[in-house]
């Protein structure tokens, strides 16, 4: 039986990780509309803005799933907060900035709480078998 605390351990890693991975859908899904929002300096460096979407969305597709299951969940939550820190601040001190600086720092957090006993990270590490049904 889980207690409230290790609940809302594995809401927050989860909910974060179903935010990461409806973006990189839709990045994924329609990069052309997502272009705008890569910043200017990363369009000098030669690679098409839709590239840069797909590369993006193609990363937190991944960093997203392992969240879902706990897999590399410290790895995961610290590279994916860090990138949402700096989208923060390439937005600006506005709704969508703050909004996303507030998805950073609970993305960090996860990191800072580091795997749940609900997490394959935890398993590996207690080696202890996955109940069957």
């Amino acid at each position: 039986m889980m207690n409230s605390k290790e609940l809302g351990f594995v809401t927050l890693r989860v909910s974060l990780a179903l935010v990461f991975l409806y973006f990189a859908f839709m990045q994924l899904s329609d990069p052309g509309s997502w272009s705008s929002f890569v910043p200017e300096r990363f369009k000098v460096s030669g690679i098409s803005a839709n590239n840069i979407v797909l590369l993006n969305g193609f990363v937190e597709l991944v960093l997203g799933m392992f969240l879902i299951i706990g897999l590399y969940t410290r790895f995961a939550s610290l590279i994916l907060g860090i990138h949402l820190i700096g989208i923060a601040f390439s937005i600006g001190f506005n709704p969508l900035g703050v909004r996303d600086f507030g998805l950073a720092l609970a993305t960090i957090s996860v990191f800072l709480f580091g795997p749940d006993r609900y997490t394959l990270d935890y398993r590996l590490a207690k080696k202890t078998p996955l109940k069957q049904p």
